[in-house]
């Protein structure tokens, strides 16, 4: 199995990265919401979920990215839905 090369690290810090985190949390969440406003909210779900894994197998190795789902799959019952059953 090859590894995919990383380039370009930068070291930030934990506070750096939670924030960073939260920006990027805050903007998909806000554009979501936009998008199911024009669209069948599972639409803009899957739609989202196929990217996010697409983005997931880019960047880890295919070990890596069979973890990862075997850990979304194993955790799926602490997911919690929004308080709003539809998000229209």
């Amino acid at each position: 199995m090859q590894k995919k090369k990383i380039e370009n690290i930068v070291i930030i810090s934990p506070e750096e990265m939670d924030r960073r985190l939260d920006d990027c949390y805050d903007a998909l969440y806000q554009r979501s919401l936009e998008l199911c406003m024009k669209h069948d909210t599972q639409i803009v779900a899957s739609t989202m979920l196929a990217q996010s894994l697409r983005l997931y197998k880019t960047v880890l190795t295919d070990d890596d990215f069979t973890a990862m789902v075997q850990t979304v799959v194993e955790t799926a019952d602490q997911i919690q839905p929004y308080k709003a059953r539809s998000v229209h």
